[in-house]
């Protein structure tokens, strides 16, 4: 465990940094340090997903790839103000990255309809905040919708895996008891965080540019990611 704060610490140092240069508007310098937390947070879900080795599940080889297309995402998301074709690539990669995160998470627990109901509360949360903010979202409405169902279904789906039982952990509507606790509970802090993040994104481009927005907007998605690559190491499943 001392490892993994160490780990965490120097995570957070490097997140602590980039921020910072993403808001004095260094593109370059912030993009690196960007690429750089994405790139760990992808080698974190792999070293998990390897230390399986012969055990390891479809499910937790699926989340892994859901990081790597969030890294490619993150790149291109880098030009959210400076390329549409860029930018839209990178709502295609992120878009990938929620449907690999809902296929491993189905493959765990299959459909349940708390998470329909659950999503649809997000989704006209998100609708009541976009309408009274006048979010004019132009050609990416199309492509946005898509990928605000897959987000809001993703986190519906997280948080009902964490507290709903599944086969391995029955015993009602609680916290599942079993090996997988701490796992399926990372995952949904995670998906919670990520959800926040691209909220605070659509708010930073479409109604309010203040360095706050950004600066939470980064905070929310790097600690996001960073719980969900967490979820695939073995010592927390």
């Amino acid at each position: 465990m001392a490892g993994w704060i160490i780990v965490a610490a120097a995570y957070f140092v490097l997140l602590g940094f980039y921020v910072r240069e993403d808001l004095a508007g260094s593109f370059q310098r912030a993009t690196g340090l960007k690429m750089t937390l994405s790139s760990i947070f992808c080698l974190i879900g792999a070293w998990g997903v390897f230390s399986w080795g012969a055990e390891v599940t479809a499910g937790v080889a699926l989340i892994l790839c859901g990081l790597i297309c969030a890294l490619a995402g993150d790149y291109f998301l880098r030009f959210i103000q400076l390329d549409a074709k860029k930018f839209n690539c990178g709502i295609l990669f992120f878009a990938g990255a929620q449907a690999f995160f809902l296929a491993s998470m189905f493959s765990v627990q299959g459909v349940d309809f708390v998470e329909f109901i659950l999503t649809a509360v997000l989704l006209i949360a998100a609708l009541i905040l976009m309408k009274k903010q006048d979010w004019q979202l132009g050609r990416a409405q199309g492509p946005l919708t898509v990928y605000m169902v897959l987000l809001s279904l993703m986190m519906a789906k997280a948080v009902v895996t964490a507290i709903v039982p599944t086969a391995a952990s029955p015993g009602g509507w609680m916290l599942p008891v079993g090996p997988w606790l701490a796992s399926y509970v990372l995952m949904a802090a995670g998906a919670i965080l990520f959800w926040i993040s691209d909220l605070l994104l659509g708010i930073w481009n479409y109604h309010s540019r203040k360095n706050a927005i950004t600066a939470w907007n980064s905070i929310t998605y790097f600690i996001g990611t960073f719980l969900i690559a967490l979820s695939l190491q073995p010592a927390f499943a």
